[in-house]
């Protein structure tokens, strides 16, 4: 997997180093045809590295701190790819194809754990729902990665133009209607998985110590980014809230995910992974 993984993450550093290039300094398109085709080489050799994984330890490659950067990085990057053929918009290349560099570097530096028998054992019958919810969660946060960087490029644009201040980029960056709609598309099917990796985690705890909730900080970090982003829709529905306020609260959505991540290799409780 290794091997896999490192091809992988060689490709995502040279397409995310030349979709920034093509951003800032060449409005050549074939240099983002390459920088797109060096993401879909790193996707490809990407699953495979999930795959050779999941098949060398028999389950679904979720236990450890590494598998989970791997598979998050992983999923932002095939988003990113459906957003990609949706719109045809370069700039979300130049953003979010250095955060999946990011986690895959990650996953490839990160030990990978050496024995999860123990683990599965331990989880008994409940280990299949458990997988469901863990594979949820790194499903939901990485649409909220996705809705993280449309968030970030609509205030970068909205602020350009109350200034009357428009950088050299301006014309390169995706106008605010289509940030708008990425960011409506990746809160619904955020909001979706993560409400269903909640109930699916409600129900494994209840399987496996007799309680629904387990008191643990991860547990509250789950439900104030549920209660954010459910505010989002809930703003967006009955007050037609669009545009700036929508975006800053998917940022402060974003945060409280990155902290929840955090979260998992160091906060005490039952979520703890090695």
């Amino acid at each position: 997997m290794s091997t896999l993984l490192f091809i992988a993450v060689a490709c995502y550093a040279f397409g995310a180093a030349h979709a920034i290039f093509a951003l800032w300094q060449a409005p050549n398109p074939r240099w983002f045809r390459l920088a797109l085709w060096l993401m879909i080489a790193g996707f490809g050799m990407h699953t495979a590295s999930v795959i050779a994984r999941g098949w060398e330890v028999a389950r679904c490659p979720l236990i450890s701190y590494q598998e989970v950067c791997s598979f998050l990085g992983w999923a932002i990057a095939g988003y990113f790819l459906v957003a990609y053929a949706w719109y045809r918009s370069q700039a979300f290349a130049a953003f979010a194809m250095p955060m999946v560099f990011l986690f895959a570097l990650a996953a490839w530096l990160l030990p990978a754990p050496n024995d999860t028998a123990a683990i599965l054992k331990f989880y008994g019958q409940t280990a299949s729902l458990l997988t469901v919810h863990a594979v949820l969660f790194i499903l939901a946060y990485a649409a909220f990665a996705i809705l993280f960087v449309a968030a970030a490029l609509y205030i970068v644009q909205e602020r350009q133009l109350k200034r009357k201040q428009f950088g050299p980029l301006w014309s390169r960056l995706p106008s605010l209607d289509i940030c708008d709609d990425v960011s409506a598309k990746a809160l619904v099917v955020g909001f979706a998985l993560l409400t269903l990796g909640i109930l699916t985690g409600i129900l494994g705890s209840r399987r496996l110590n007799g309680v629904y909730w387990q008191g643990d900080p991860l547990e509250f970090l789950s439900l104030a980014t549920w209660l954010i982003y459910l505010c989002v829709i809930h703003y967006r529905l009955t007050a037609g809230w669009r545009g700036r306020r929508a975006a800053w609260l998917g940022i402060v959505g974003f945060a409280i995910v990155l902290a929840s991540l955090i979260g998992i290799g160091w906060l005490n409780g039952f979520h703890v992974i090695g």
